[in-house]
């Protein structure tokens, strides 16, 4: 079988390490895969995963405009299309689904699939205003793949997708040999951390608001934020702060290129966020037996079971933010437990096998 993965930038995200995973599984199960990109400008400080990629054996391609931009780029992907010839482009993203779209027009007997990887709303999505434009476009897909029943959902009402044409299919992450509990931190100076892009969606002002009320319990805990910083939000956490006397409690890291090492180091894995598409952090802190206080929406807490594997509370509640890691710190019995039940369900639903797997099934039942 002949695949093209299809994505806006080589950049270290959920999407394009959804495509790094995809591409070593078709690999090893010996398709051929070429991995298409549309600009090479990475934004935010993220690394690429170009080096990853290459080292899969699969082609890399970056697609050329020589003028009007993505317009110059639909016709660099048209020529390697009729050189590649495959059976199925699976795109990500957006801005490569339109160009997959117009190439669908060219190659109608190609499959065409996407992975709506979020719902793609105004304030998640910079270019959210051409959409309303554009979405017949999203008329002639194959097959799409949703992250998540919430955005399933989404996909249907917004892009008018029949239900026969699309399913969820989680991500999933491979599993990592771990101690069953390790206390990282020595006495009080407990690390609490949150892995995310610094937007205000993420809910990173909470947690940095929440730690007013943690350090009158534990003085010496801190709270890391890695991530990439596309738009310099991190100044106005450094601000907030700086307002609220904690900001020798707060260590911005900016871009995490070994996420999972990070999320190791932690005492509890922190995540505020007041939307979200899936949320494949959570499954990797599940990965490493961490236990998780997180905001109380979906799909979040379809992932992580309150009570269960972390506590969840009201998004954008510092209050309650602030007494669930408090709790979670002070009983490190409980943090076992809720690690080890995270790690289970992780075993269970969210596995990278498990997604893989249902992937290769959808373009099996696509080609034959």
């Amino acid at each position: 079988m002949k695949l093209v993965y299809l994505i806006n930038t080589a950049g270290f995200g959920g999407a394009e390490i959804y495509v790094l995973n995809l591409t070593r599984d078709m690999l090893q199960r010996g398709h051929q895969v070429t991995v298409v990109f549309l600009l090479q400008e990475i934004r935010g400080g993220a690394d690429s995963l170009e080096s990853k990629l290459y080292e899969t054996g699969a082609d890399i391609v970056y697609l050329e405009s020589n003028c009007l931009q993505d317009i110059g780029r639909w016709f660099s992907l048209i020529k390697l299309l009729y050189k590649v010839r495959p059976d199925i482009i699976h795109s990500h993203l957006p801005r490569s689904d339109l160009a997959a779209s117009i190439a669908k027009i060219i190659f109608p007997k190609m499959k065409w699939i996407i992975t709506l990887h979020d719902t793609y709303t105004k304030d998640k999505f910079a270019a959210y205003w051409i959409l309303p434009l554009i979405r017949w476009n999203w008329e002639r897909v194959d097959h799409a793949i949703a992250v998540s029943t919430h955005v399933q959902e989404w996909g249907m009402k917004y892009f008018f997708l029949p239900r026969v044409k699309t399913r969820v299919i989680y991500h999933g992450v491979q599993f990592k040999e771990v101690p069953e509990f390790q206390k990282n931190s020595p006495g009080e100076s407990f690390k609490i951390g949150c892995l995310a892009r610094f937007e205000k969606r993420k809910g990173l002002e909470t947690l940095v608001r929440a730690m007013t009320k943690v350090i009158k319990i534990y003085p010496g805990a801190k709270l890391l934020l890695a991530g990439s910083d596309p738009t310099r939000y991190s100044n106005t956490l450094k601000e907030l702060a700086e307002s609220l006397n904690v900001e020798s409690n707060i260590e911005i890291l900016g871009f995490c290129n070994k996420p999972l090492d990070f999320l190791q180091d932690l005492d509890v894995f922190a995540f505020a966020s007041s939307s979200e598409g899936f949320g494949i952090v959570l499954i990797e802190a599940m990965s490493v037996r961490k236990s998780i206080v997180a905001s109380d929406i979906y799909p979040i807490n379809h992932i992580v079971q309150q009570g269960v594997s972390g506590i969840l509370v009201e998004p954008d509640n510092d209050e309650l933010f602030a007494d669930a890691l408090i709790e979670l710190l002070g009983d490190p019995e409980k943090c076992q437990c809720m690690g080890a039940e995270g790690y289970k369900r992780l075993i269970n639903e969210f596995s990278l096998e498990k997604s893989m797997n249902k992937t290769h099934d959808l373009y099996i039942e696509l080609i034959f």
